[in-house]
């Protein structure tokens, strides 16, 4: 099989005949017009036929020049394509991976934000709630309570506080001087009860003759089944912050308290091409997290500086 011309000469005669010119296409690929000249010949000589009918201005082709340019010209542009597409997309899009209760009502809704202010950043935002099922190495970043993976990197982020939230009709029915008032309604449990049992140590509060209770996954749809209703559910700022500050739902922050387990983390990727986008990612998600927090905007308990 005979071997292909040179790639220099195959541009040459490329962009020659698509520019009906030497100079133009010198100008073009930022040579001499001597040197296009000289590249196309070799490429006549190789060949063994005349490609450019040069006694005609501009340029023609001889039949054998036009079959060879089609064939040419779809390469190239198949060619830049697929450069363009390779050099766009590796660098500038971050994967992120976050826990369901950050993913879906947290960052899903502020990646417009984060659009505007760093449009040259494209982002995959991936939801996980668990994290055996998560293929740590597809992501530059990960939020979410569990641990770090190999070949990452942590951000501690702030003691998470969790606290009751309810309907603001449900609100109006408590008696806010006692929590034990709580127990007069029916309480979603995201933790098979382990959650409300905790709280009511941290309150110091005798164990109810009766509970109501109902038994949901996640702390995400506990909040979403009180938050029209009735009911109480245990969540916090990631979770509930958003719509405490929308009036949708109320916070009862006086009767906080913390997970012995569970606290909140942000895993990126470090040292790779991506570390000034990842770093923006920080210091941007960070600033949004300060912003957020519930208990730092009420004064109840200060929020700690991030160390990136």
């Amino acid at each position: 099989m005979q071997a292909l011309p040179p790639l220099k000469a195959l541009q040459a005669f490329e962009a020659t005949a698509r520019l009906h010119s030497f100079s133009a296409a010198a100008q073009e690929l930022y040579v001499s017009q001597s040197a296009i000249s000289h590249q196309v010949r070799l490429l006549e000589q190789q060949l063994g036929c005349v490609l450019i009918n040069r006694k005609q201005q501009p340029l023609a082709l001889t039949e054998q020049g036009a079959t060879l340019f089609s064939v040419l010209q779809e390469s190239f542009f198949r060619m830049r394509s697929v450069c363009q597409h390779l050099v766009q997309q590796p660098g500038r899009r971050l994967a992120i991976a976050a826990q369901t209760s950050i993913a879906v009502e947290f960052l899903a809704p502020r990646l417009n934000a984060f659009r505007s202010a760093f449009p040259h950043i494209e982002t995959l935002l991936h939801m996980e709630s668990n994290a055996a099922s998560l293929d740590a190495g597809q992501f530059d970043l990960i939020l979410g309570t569990w641990p770090c993976p190999s070949g990452f990197a942590t951000v501690a982020l702030r003691p998470e506080w969790w606290f009751p939230v309810c309907s603001p009709a449900q609100y109006q029915q408590l008696d806010l001087q006692d929590p034990a008032s709580v127990f007069q309604v029916v309480l979603y449990s995201s933790e098979q009860g382990q959650d409300w049992q905790l709280w009511r140590q941290q309150m110091q509060l005798s164990a109810p003759a009766t509970l109501q209770q109902r038994q949901v996954s996640l702390a995400l749809l506990a909040t979403k089944a009180v938050s029209s209703g009735e009911g109480i559910a245990l969540s916090n700022s990631w979770i509930a912050g958003d719509a405490v500050r929308a009036g949708t739902l109320k916070a009862l922050l006086q009767w906080r308290y913390q997970l012995p387990w569970g606290q909140y983390q942000l895993h990126y990727r470090p040292g790779g091409q991506q570390q000034q986008q990842i770093n923006q990612f920080i210091q941007w998600f960070c600033t949004q997290m300060q912003h957020s927090d519930l208990l730092a905007a009420d004064g109840s308990a200060p929020t700690p500086l991030i160390q990136p």
